[in-house]
């Protein structure tokens, strides 16, 4: 099962996407690959976004395969300060969303602060996994290129600043709430650009660590090519050889 799921795929819906990802095209290329479980998660940052997810909806009811395709959503952290989240029971329920992943999106800070920038990570994660609409936690300590480039995240070479506390507090909490823990392929582990080796090799412990708390993981491509929806294997082949176990995995 390591390498046939993927519960993070975008489209070219919401213009997050290239024009490559269209429904016929992902459920081609995942058959193609032998993917049995796939979850079609693209952003609602916003609620007039809503009903821009209404045709890959109708897209999906008109596919005919034999693999598990989820219709879900991806939402983001809207307010530093509380850990709300651009969803609420009213959008689920309007278009029927399956599943529902969600993380933070950006570092909020313009300098580089370590301790504050850990520290507000993880108060934003605690939240996201106890929010009862979230099923899994995206890409943590995942940060955009530009807060690289700018400096702000230049730091983090690795994950040693990161308190073991914080690491066995995401995990007990995430149990509780019965929120898995995404394992991503695109923004995190095929990201060489910006994730160093040593980070890479930390981050795969990481998630094993948060697996030995119960936590299921969430194997998923982020892919928003085509040509990268294969990134899934990517991740699924780090957790598995960082020790995690084909039952430790989530599967919806």
């Amino acid at each position: 099962m390591f390498e046939q799921v993927d519960l993070h795929i975008h489209t070219k819906y919401l213009k997050c996407a290239n024009e490559t990802m269209t429904i016929p095209a992902i459920i081609a290329t995942a058959e193609e690959l032998g993917l049995t479980t796939i979850a079609i998660t693209d952003h609602l940052n916003a609620p007039e976004f809503l009903d821009d997810h209404r045709p890959i909806r109708d897209d999906l009811a008109e596919i005919e395969t034999d693999m598990n395709v989820i219709f879900g959503v991806e939402v983001n952290v809207t307010d530093p300060a509380t850990g709300a989240i651009s969803i609420d029971d009213y959008q689920r329920d309007a278009l029927d969303f399956e599943f529902i992943i969600g993380g933070v999106h950006g570092s909020y800070f313009d300098e580089p602060d370590p301790r504050g920038i850990i520290d507000l990570q993880h108060s934003l994660m605690l939240a996201v996994v106890k929010n009862p609409l979230i099923d899994v936690l995206v890409h943590p300590w995942w940060f955009a290129g530009r807060e690289f480039d700018s400096g702000v995240m230049a730091w983090m070479k690795d994950m040693s600043l990161l308190p073991e506390e914080y690491i066995a507090e995401l995990g007990e909490t995430a149990l509780e709430n019965d929120v898995a823990i995404e394992a991503n392929g695109g923004a995190i582990f095929a990201n060489t650009r910006y994730y160093t080796p040593a980070f890479l090799e930390d981050y795969a412990e990481y998630l094993y660590k948060l697996a030995s708390y119960g936590v299921e993981i969430a194997i998923g491509s982020d892919a928003h090519d085509i040509e990268r929806l294969d990134r899934c294997k990517i991740a699924g082949r780090a957790v598995r050889d960082a020790g995690i176990t084909e039952d430790q995995l989530l599967i919806p």
